[in-house]
């Protein structure tokens, strides 16, 4: 028998290894194909949105993908195909859906909140009911997820059905630390490694849908969302139900035969949130009723990142003193985390091992500078 759980664990790590800081946006692509849901990449050009999508697609053998850029003098033609001549000779308002949108198992529209009138209802019916309307009627199409792209959330109301429809929201960042900066650099075209095929990936669906979901996990959803509504965080019904599937493919995913429990209700910080704004807040409630230890993560992170801000100006004459309680918060900060690290299994740690990185780039910027401080004073003119 396939181990169809190991081949998806093995392209992840092969997405995870050939795209720089983008373990996130992987593992949500993941999980929106194994829920059969929708995901949004928001970020700036640039950013790997469009290569991911690709990239996750290039692994899944046997799958047809459709991709279009959006712009706001795009037509109905371009996603659902043009009008067949030979039909409309019959009186007969069909397309010539071939190569569209309405064949493939993946899509892809970038610039997705570019989509007008004639373009939106036709598209929420495809990621709402897996419907193309044609003129001899409704067409079911073979949609698994639609991925989007936008640099930032719709401010024009009548895409607000369209954009909840995306359960998941990713944010994607340019990369930020120097590490990361030199993979990037340093990076070569490179071979995929790993792949499962559609009849695989369908298999793990169905594998999915009949996960259990634990009272424990029922009751850690009402909760986090007592806490969400004491925050002024308001989250459909809709997507509350939708939430349990991402809690099935999280365990299917971590192996646990238990099914569904508390500890997986991290997967959902990128569901339950509207606005960017509302990432942070969301994250803590979610990891004060699921995850302790990403509770402790995101309030270290916070911490590393005032005393970082702390850092006095490099021209300060007491510079090296000043520096030095800074640099000694945050080297605490970084053992505590790898102490947490070191206590719980690699699945439930990511996040504190998010934080960690960020709370090393701190210590290193800060540790640099003081060197650079002390080798200034040792070689200024009258040091002893």
């Amino acid at each position: 028998m396939i181990d169809i759980l190991s081949k998806v664990a093995a392209v992840r790590a092969d997405l995870t290894q050939n795209l720089i800081d983008r373990a996130e946006a992987i593992d949500a692509a993941i999980l929106a194909l194994l829920v059969r849901a929708h995901l949004l990449l928001l970020g700036p050009p640039g950013t790997a949105k469009s290569l991911l999508v690709r990239e996750v697609t290039s692994r899944i053998e046997g799958a047809s993908y459709f991709e279009r850029l959006l712009t706001r003098f795009s037509t109905p033609e371009e996603l659902f195909g043009p009008l067949s001549l030979s039909q409309l000779e019959s009186d007969r308002y069909e397309r010539v859906t071939a190569g569209t949108l309405v064949e493939a198992h993946i899509g892809f529209v970038d610039e997705v909140f570019k989509a007008n009138s004639a373009i939106l209802n036709s598209l929420l019916t495809i990621i709402n009911e897996r419907v193309f309307h044609q003129g001899s009627g409704p067409v079911h199409v073979p949609l698994l997820s639609l991925f989007g792209a936008s640099n930032e959330t719709p401010e024009d109301g009548s895409l607000a059905a369209l954009y909840d429809r995306f359960l998941i929201r990713v944010l994607v960042s340019p990369v930020a630390d120097d590490d990361s900066m030199r993979l990037l650099l340093r990076h070569t075209e490179y071979t995929p490694e790993a792949e499962i095929s559609l009849d695989e990936l369908q298999t793990a669906q169905h594998e999915v849908f009949h996960v259990p979901v634990t009272d424990a996990a029922v009751d850690a959803l009402i909760a986090v969302k007592h806490e969400l509504e004491q925050e002024g965080v308001a989250v459909s019904d809709r997507r509350w139900r939708q939430c349990t599937d991402l809690l099935k493919a999280r365990a299917w995913l971590d192996g646990d035969d238990a099914g569904a429990t508390e500890e997986h209700g991290v997967v959902l910080v990128n569901a339950l949130w509207s606005e960017p704004d509302q990432i942070r807040v969301v994250e803590r409630c979610v990891s004060k009723v699921c995850a302790p230890l990403n509770l402790e993560a995101v309030e270290l992170e916070d911490a590393a990142r005032d005393i970082y801000d702390q850092r006095p100006d490099p021209d300060d004459e007491h510079l090296t003193s000043r520096l030095e309680p800074l640099v000694k918060q945050l080297h605490d900060i970084r053992t505590r985390l790898e102490t947490r690290i070191a206590s719980v299994p690699e699945s439930r740690s990511l996040r504190a091992r998010q934080a960690l990185k960020k709370v090393e780039g701190y210590h290193r910027d800060l540790s640099t500078l003081a060197l650079r401080s002390l080798s200034k004073l040792h070689t200024a003119p009258g040091a002893a």
